[in-house]
C-alpha cells in the first residue's frame, strides 16, 4: 500500500528552486577547462584486458535470502525526469540472493532493485561480501525507474548528482547480509529448469514491432531429500516501467510484484533477473501504474507456474564460470559532460570505459552476462554465432554502461535517444565480441 513515510516532501530543498540559468554557464566554463586536461582523469589502458575463470565441481548446495534496501530519506529517482525526487513509497526495494554452494567454490547471484550501478560502485559493493571473490558474484539490477539514482546522471541538472553515497552504503550492507543470509540457508539442492513461451500483452519492442525475446525462465532450487521448495530465479526480458514518468514513489516496479506474488503463492523466495530489454522493450501491460501492478504480478506468477510445470531436473555436474574486462569508446557527449561535472563518477582508461562481460554454466544451462541494455537483435547475433539458441542473456550485470546496439542500429536515426546514452555507437559490437569469445565463437 503507498504511505508517505516522515521523510517524504512534496517539495525540492531551496537550492533545487533556485533558477539554474545562473549556474549553468559557469558549470560550461568549467567543464570546457576540465576537458582541455582530461587526461589527468585518466587511466593507461592495459595491454591485456583482465580474464577469470572459475570450475567448481561436488555437492550442489543453493539457499536464498533477501534484505530491505528502501531508502529513509528522499532521494534523486533514477531514469525518465532530470530531478525528479521522491515522496513516498509504494512497495520496498529488495537486494534478493541466490547463493550456489559446489565444492570449495561460492557464487552468488544478486538482484537488486535499482536502475543500475556503475562498475566502480559495484566493485566496492562486492568487497563487502564475505567469502566470495569478486568473480563470482553477479550484482544484477532489476532497472525500475522507480528508485534512487544510484548513477548520478538524475541529480539536480548535472549541477548536483543524483547518487547519495550513503544511500549507497545502505545497498551495500544489504546486498552483504541477503549474501551471507543465503549462504547460512543453503541446503543440499537439485534443480528444476522450465521455460514458456509470454503472450502478446506482457511485452512490446517499441522502436521494431514484434522484435523481443518472449521466453520467461525459472530455475527453482528444492531440497534435495525432501523436496521442499528452497528458491526461484525468475528471468524475463523488459523495463520495469509501469509506473509512468511522473512517478514519484519509491517501488521496485513490476520485478517486485512478480517476486511478492511468487512467494505469497507459497512458492519460496525469489530472485529477479532481467533480459535483453534494450532498445526497447517495456510494458505493454494495461492498466498502468498502481492499479496495474498486482495484476501484472499475478499474470506473470501463472507463466511462472506454467513454465514449472514444464520443467524438468537438471543435472549438475559442474558450474563454470568466466569472466572478462572489456573497454568502450566513450563518444557520448552527454557522458562526458556528466562525467566531466563530476556528477557520475566513471574512471577512464585512455578514452575508455572498463566494464565486464561473462559467461555462465550451471549444468547445461547458460547465460551470458551483459554489462547494460542489450538490445534483442544483438542478442541473437550472440545466440547465433555461438549456435547457442537456449543462452540465457542476464543483462544490467556489474554495471550500467547504457544501451548496447548493433552499430547499424546505432547509427539508424531511429535509436537516436538510445545513441545519447550509449557510450558510443561502437559499444555493442565491442561487448558483442568480448561476450561471443567468452561463450566460445564457432563461426
Amino acid at each position: 500500500m503507498t504511505h508517505a513515510p516522515p521523510w517524504s516532501s512534496p517539495d525540492r530543498p531551496s537550492w533545487a528552486r533556485r533558477p539554474a540559468v545562473l549556474v549553468v554557464p559557469i558549470v560550461g566554463a568549467a567543464a570546457l577547462t576540465l576537458a582541455g586536461c582530461a587526461g589527468l582523469f585518466q587511466r593507461t589502458l592495459p595491454e591485456t584486458p583482465a580474464s577469470y575463470e572459475v570450475h567448481a565441481r561436488g555437492t550442489l548446495m543453493v539457499g536464498f535470502a533477501e534484505a530491505d534496501i528502501t531508502p529513509t530519506d528522499v532521494q534523486y529517482m533514477g531514469g525518465y525526469n532530470i530531478a525528479r525526487t521522491s515522496t513516498g513509497v509504494f512497495s520496498p526495494l529488495k537486494a534478493r540472493a541466490m547463493v550456489f554452494i559446489m565444492g570449495e567454490q561460492r557464487f552468488a547471484i544478486v538482484g537488486y532493485d535499482n536502475l543500475g550501478m556503475q562498475r566502480e560502485d559495484v566493485d566496492w559493493v562486492k568487497r563487502g561480501v564475505m567469502g566470495f571473490p569478486n568473480g563470482n558474484v553477479l550484482l544484477c539490477a532489476s532497472h525500475t525507474h522507480a528508485a534512487p539514482d544510484l548513477i548520478g546522471m538524475w541529480g539536480y541538472y548535472f549541477l548536483i548528482s543524483g547518487r547519495d553515497t550513503d544511500y549507497l552504503r545502505l545497498v551495500r550492507e544489504g546486498v552483504s547480509r541477503a549474501v551471507a543470509d543465503a549462504v547460512a540457508a543453503a541446503r543440499p539442492a537439485k534443480l528444476v529448469h522450465g521455460a514458456v513461451r509470454m503472450p502478446h500483452g506482457i511485452a512490446r519492442n517499441s522502436n521494431r514491432r514484434g522484435l523481443y525475446n518472449r521466453r520467461f525462465t525459472v530455475l527453482q532450487a528444492q531440497h534435495r531429500d525432501t523436496g521442499k521448495t528452497l528458491g526461484t530465479l525468475l528471468h524475463l526480458a523488459c523495463h520495469p516501467e509501469m509506473f509512468k514518468r511522473d512517478n514519484t514513489l519509491i517501488s521496485a516496479d513490476m520485478a517486485g510484484s512478480l517476486c511478492d506474488a511468487w512467494a505469497k503463492a507459497g512458492l519460496g523466495p525469489a530472485v529477479f533477473v532481467n533480459g535483453e530489454l534494450g532498445a526497447m522493450i517495456t510494458p505493454d501491460f494495461h492498466p498502468k501504474g498502481a492499479t496495474g501492478m498486482p495484476m501484472v504480478g499475478n499474470k506473470l506468477l501463472e507463466l511462472g507456474r506454467a513454465a514449472l510445470a514444464a520443467g524438468h531436473e537438471l543435472a549438475v555436474d559442474e558450474i563454470e564460470l568466466r569472466r572478462r574486462d572489456v573497454y568502450l569508446s566513450l563518444e557520448s557527449s552527454g557522458l562526458k559532460f556528466a562525467r566531466l561535472t563530476m556528477v557520475v563518477p566513471r574512471e577512464l582508461y585512455s578514452g575508455r570505459l572498463r566494464s565486464t562481460v561473462g559467461y555462465l554454466r550451471i549444468g547445461s544451462l547458460e547465460a551470458a552476462c551483459i554489462p547494460g541494455e542489450m538490445e534483442p537483435a544483438l542478442a541473437a547475433r550472440i545466440r547465433a554465432v555461438t549456435r547457442r539458441p537456449d543462452l540465457l542473456i542476464f543483462g544490467l550485470v556489474d554495471d550500467e554502461v547504457g544501451y548496447l546496439m548493433r552499430e547499424v542500429d546505432a547509427h539508424d536515426p531511429e535509436y537516436a535517444y538510445e545513441r545519447l546514452v550509449s557510450p558510443g555507437v561502437r559499444a555493442g559490437e565491442a561487448v558483442f565480441r568480448a561476450v561471443a569469445g567468452a561463450v566460445g565463437w564457432v563461426d
